[in-house]
């Protein structure tokens, strides 16, 4: 049977087209890019052919730099820092760590700097993240690197695991811990691109995956809970407690909340290492 339609389309009014071009009140449309990305990885499988954590670079944060309206999002720094002491000295500061990867080797092995180090060892990870030059010029450019820095540290503060899945504990908590802290449209401005690198996990669950949906449903969860309990994520000074174990440098950065919960079982199965029963 052919359902009616009409009662979830009256009060739609066609607006008359002043272009000959695909054009929107949104910005995110009209980006010719960013719609590729958002359709192709929402939507896509996952495959060994493209691993999971080239998402990112593969356009998201090419097409985010190029709609950011980088004046717009300093007058909001700068109102954030009028408002909030605790803001402005972490930009004024522009802090960033220099530490590389042998730095790490002299941490005790059960504690957060030595469970990261084996973290890295283990996965030939690099800590020059992608910048050539860490020298942040402004305000904009000093959050990018330093959000980069912290985000594995993030996996380990918030619980969730080094695995594909695992991301959605400190992804949902990078985009709910902004607006327990800053303005909404601060919070909204910090780092874009983690609410669409949360979501395209979560609609590749359930579209292809679903025997992990109840555990991609905990894990959001759990990333809600603790970011909006947690002190600012983006403020706090990780390299400090890097020596203690993780439930003490948990409690130092003002993590609140956050318990170490195992997805990697269900990980396989959304990273197609295996085949669900």
């Amino acid at each position: 049977m052919d359902r009616d339609y009409s009662y979830f389309k009256s009060g739609l009014r066609q607006a008359e087209p002043t272009s000959s071009n695909l054009l929107s009140t949104s910005k995110y449309l009209n980006h010719a890019g960013l719609r590729d990305w958002l359709m192709t990885h929402f939507l896509r499988r996952n495959g060994h052919d493209v691993p999971i954590p080239s998402d990112a670079a593969s356009g998201l944060l090419q097409s985010l730099d190029e709609i950011r309206d980088d004046a717009e999002v300093q007058r909001l720094i700068d109102a954030e820092k009028e408002r909030n002491p605790s803001f402005r000295k972490w930009i004024e500061e522009k802090w960033l760590s220099t530490m590389q990867v042998e730095d790490f080797a002299h941490f005790d092995p059960e504690s957060f700097g030595g469970i990261f180090y084996r973290y890295m060892v283990d996965n030939g990870i690099a800590l020059n993240l992608g910048y050539k030059d860490p020298t942040p010029k402004t305000d904009i450019e000093f959050i990018k690197i330093r959000s980069a820095q912290i985000h594995d540290y993030e996996h380990l503060m918030t619980g969730g695991g080094f695995n594909s899945l695992g991301e959605l504990i400190p992804l949902f908590g990078r985009v709910s811990n902004p607006f327990a802290h800053y303005s909404p449209e601060m919070a909204m401005n910090i780092a874009p691109h983690y609410i669409f690198l949360s979501y395209r996990m979560v609609m590749r669950a359930f579209l292809h995956y679903p025997q992990t949906w109840p555990t991609v449903l905990e894990l959001m969860q759990r990333g809600i809970a603790v970011g909006l309990a947690s002190e600012s994520v983006y403020e706090a000074r990780y390299e400090d407690a890097l020596h203690l174990p993780i439930p003490e440098a948990r409690e130092m950065l003002g993590f609140r909340g956050a318990e170490d919960f195992d997805s990697a079982a269900m990980d396989l199965i959304f990273s197609e290492q295996v085949e669900a029963a």
